[in-house]
């Protein structure tokens, strides 16, 4: 006869306390890991520092890229009357309203690339809507619904920024 003959409730819960312990310590276990994940994802739900800008939708805090919400500005390639390029003038425009400060961003999701994408402000200033009003980029309503649809109007009649340019096409 085997050792399994011989003990034929073996491995199985013993005593009635094992059928409430077992369950406590594993939802114990799952709670905790739960608990574990929310707290490194509120970790990442703001990012606050002094910005490098990459470009004029794009910018650099503690080595993370952040893709700038809801607003799209031109990309490399992009000129102006003159052979001036796009990119350059929504670049500095952008450095130019941060100024070495701290920039305070509000991650709302990732893009394709892996980076977060956020809505940035120094001080008070909403990034987004300074760069719209200033006419050094545009609203992107598939991912603002319309957000900065009011001060892209604004900067095209008043002619600000790139939309002055009367060679630039967006």
């Amino acid at each position: 006869m085997s050792g399994w003959d011989k003990h034929p409730d073996y491995g199985s819960p013993t005593h009635w306390w094992d059928f409430i312990v077992w369950p406590v310590v594993l939802l114990l276990i799952v709670f905790g890991i739960f608990q574990c994940s929310t707290r490194s994802d509120a970790q990442t739900t703001e990012i606050v520092g002094v910005a490098s800008v990459i470009d004029g939708d794009t910018i650099e805090i503690h080595g993370t890229r952040i893709r700038l919400w809801g607003f799209d500005a031109p990309e490399r390639g992009r000129r102006c009357h003159g052979g001036v390029s796009a990119k350059q003038i929504t670049s500095n425009a952008l450095d130019h309203f941060i100024d070495g400060r701290a920039v305070r961003c509000e991650v709302r999701g990732i893009d394709r690339y892996d980076r977060p994408v956020a809505m940035c402000s120094v001080g008070e200033a909403e990034l987004g809507a300074l760069m719209v009003e200033q006419g050094c980029a545009r609203d992107w309503p598939h991912y603002s619904r319309q957000y900065y649809a009011p001060q892209e109007a604004q900067a095209r009649q008043a002619r600000r920024g790139l939309w002055g340019n009367r060679n630039y096409d967006p």
